[in-house]
């Protein structure tokens, strides 16, 4: 009769279990939001370069098309150590054992008790002349209970819905950083060279406009100049030494900026890479379909918020209908002996209810209503995600167009300036030209030189800034499973998922 009744109890907790495994799910499933017309057909205004255009593929580690090894070695360092990144890891550990907690109420609440008791009765009831020993009583219970709300709604499988999407947007916002920080080590590396070189120019500027000084002053003596001559030779002195401080500022601020990116201390050196050591990456793209933007992991961050906006209508829905619970429990109460808590005579009992809402005060109605308010917030942020992505691209996409002919007036700037410079010191040697002549030319060419790596730097930056609004090397889930199939071999692709994992 004992067993009978133990499994009385664990067929109907079976039974419950398995109905709320089957049931179905209140509230609307999930559709991605549709944000982009079909008639946006690429990032810019140029339709007719979009006709021609071919599907680029970015390799994950894309920031290896500099071809610098110290900027590789930066960047590595960065994602490493960058205090940013351990913290969006560790908000992306919070989320998911947050599903896996939500996750636990789809089972049965097993809880144990056992409580044990030792009283005497004493002896001041007895007469005076029969004294006898007071009694003492040892008072044991046990009980092993079993909860359970079985899920026939839904309702918490909306809440884990809602939870994964919450995860997954975590997932999607720590990839999003990484490539953010990739894009600002690279940059600010570039930076620091230039501003190297720029100090480097400068000093030699400085140099030259010294030498016009004295010569000028020297004129000015002999009286072949005025004083309005010297003065202005002295502003251009001044305005030339008056950068050198500046550029060392900024300079010394770069380093700094870079060491925290790669979380390092200000004081610590870090191995830097040269301006010539520096590329721009060869093919880059123009113009790409703007279906590639769907890539872009805060794209895909923002729809897995509209997911988990979604789910919670669902949540609020079952929280206004029945709600089942069963409760199962089996212990027992003896003496002394351990060994007949659980024996025949235990006690057990089996019970079910429902709980309905009836009155609420319209709260949850109100929820239900937020909820729905909350997933036109996230429609509506995905949208403005969606927007300023396909933004950032054509901002990219137009700059580099420009950079690049800057870059390439700017070089040829440099290089006539340096032929008219050295040319100037062949005659200057010659006799056909003066001194004053041969340091105006040197000073236009290293003003060429700085013009020529400030245009590369800004060239370099926005080619680093065309990866990130393409999402970097990002790689989806879809895109990654896809890729994985494609290495199977066929034997491994007919094995089942838990034979995969035992292998």
């Amino acid at each position: 009769m004992h067993n009978f009744k133990k499994r009385i109890l664990v067929a109907s907790l079976g039974a419950l279990v398995g109905s709320g495994l089957i049931s179905c799910a209140v509230g609307p499933d999930y559709k991605r939001p549709d944000v982009v017309p079909a008639s946006t057909s690429s990032f810019t205004r140029d339709a007719n370069a979009v006709e021609t255009a071919k599907p680029s593929t970015i390799d994950q580690d894309w920031w290896k098309a500099y071809g610098s090894p110290q900027l590789n070695d930066l960047v590595e360092l960065a994602l490493k150590n960058n205090p940013n990144i351990e913290a969006a890891s560790a908000n992306l550990r919070v989320a998911q054992q947050n599903v896996i907690a939500q996750q636990g109420f789809f089972f049965p609440q097993v809880n144990a008790g056992y409580a044990v008791s030792r009283q005497s009765t004493g002896n001041n009831l007895q007469p005076a002349i029969n004294v006898t020993p007071p009694s003492i009583y040892t008072f044991q219970t046990a009980q092993l209970s079993v909860g359970f709300t079985p899920d026939i709604f839904g309702g918490n499988r909306r809440a884990v819905e809602s939870l994964v999407g919450q995860a997954n947007s975590q997932q999607y916002q720590l990839d999003a950083l990484r490539i953010t920080i990739i894009t600002n080590v690279i940059a600010t590396a570039a930076q620091e060279a230039v501003y190297r070189e720029e100090l480097q120019s400068a000093i030699q500027s400085v140099e030259a406009q010294r030498l016009q000084l004295e010569h000028t002053g020297h004129m000015v003596r002999l009286g072949y100049l005025g004083g309005m001559d010297l003065a202005n030779a002295q502003s251009a002195y001044a305005a030339a030494a008056a950068q050198v401080p500046t550029l060392r500022k900024m300079h010394e601020q770069a380093l700094d900026l870079l060491a925290v990116y790669c979380g390092k201390f200000p004081n610590e050196q870090l191995l830097l890479p040269n301006l010539e050591s520096l590329h721009i990456p060869e093919n880059l793209p123009n113009t790409l379909p703007s279906s590639l933007v769907t890539q872009r992991p805060d794209v895909r961050a923002a729809e897995e918020l509209v997911r988990a906006s979604n789910a919670q209508i669902g949540v609020a829905i079952a929280n206004r209908i029945p709600q089942f619970s069963i409760t199962g429990l089996v212990g027992g109460v003896t003496g002394p002996a351990f060994s007949n808590l659980f024996g025949n005579d235990s006690i057990w009992g089996l019970t079910g209810g429902v709980t309905a809402p009836i009155f609420a005060g319209g709260t949850l109605a109100a929820r239900q209503k937020a909820a729905e308010a909350g997933l036109d917030a996230s429609v509506a942020q995905y949208k403005a995600t969606v927007l300023t992505a396909f933004q950032n691209v054509a901002d990219t996409l137009y700059a580099l167009n420009n950079d690049g002919k800057l870059y390439a007036l700017a070089k040829d700037s440099e290089q006539a300036n340096k032929t008219v410079y050295e040319m100037t010191q062949s005659q200057l040697k010659l006799g056909y030209a003066s001194e004053p002549g041969m340091l105006m030319a040197q000073q236009q060419y290293l003003q060429s030189k700085i013009n020529r790596v400030q245009a590369f730097a800004v060239y370099l930056g926005d080619t680093a800034a065309l990866y990130q609004s393409l999402g970097g090397g990002w790689v989806s889930p879809e895109q990654a499973q896809a890729a994985q199939k494609a290495k199977e071999t066929p034997s491994q692709a007919n094995q089942s998922p838990l034979q995969k994992l035992l292998d």
